[in-house]
């Protein structure tokens, strides 16, 4: 009887087991070629992002995230987002194991603002019973080359202000003095 109990109790963890081969993979058919080789040019960055979740909104969000930060390291703004991501393998070969946690807290706080920066390019596949989404993000980098030199110029005629400002302060010490001497 014994016998019977342990054996009805290893066939369904031994079927369990059979069962555990992690969440599917995307087929390199199946992923957008413009993920893989994103477009390039002269005045605009792109920068492609990814993520599998079992909420398809969540995939999204993740996916454009990932594509938006991309896009921040590119032109070393530092950018600090509440997306916390974290990967892990281990073990060799067919017996490697994968860990993927992903939260999100519905919130991006940014050092700079990346005005103009948004999501081209996106595509939404299932693999088994996850969402996989695949974001592009461009951004224009004209509009900050621009506001990079207004904000030189602007430094420079601050610059020319002030040193008008002690220049005059100058002129009107030496008037002083003259006045002094002809008193």
């Amino acid at each position: 009887m014994k016998k019977l109990i342990v054996i009805a109790l290893l066939i369904p963890l031994a079927l369990m087991l059979v069962n555990c081969g992690g969440p599917p993979k995307a087929k390199m058919q199946d992923i957008p070629e413009w993920y893989l080789n994103p477009p390039q040019a002269e005045d605009v960055l792109y920068e492609a992002g990814d993520a599998a979740k079992m909420s398809m909104a969540l995939a999204k969000e993740a996916a454009d995230s990932r594509a938006r930060d991309g896009i921040a390291r590119a032109i070393e703004v530092k950018v600090s987002n509440m997306l916390k991501n974290f990967m892990q393998q281990s073990g060799l070969g067919e017996d490697a194991e994968a860990l993927e946690f992903t939260s999100s807290v519905s919130k991006q706080v940014a050092n700079t603002v990346l005005s103009g920066c948004r999501i081209t390019k996106r595509e939404m596949k299932t693999e088994g019973s996850q969402y996989h989404a695949y974001s592009l993000a461009e951004y224009n980098l004209n509009p900050l080359i621009q506001e990079t030199l207004n904000q030189a110029k602007k430094q420079k005629s601050l610059y020319n202000e002030a040193k008008a400002n002690l220049s005059f302060d100058d002129l009107e010490k030496e008037i002083g003095k003259l006045e002094a001497v002809r008193e």
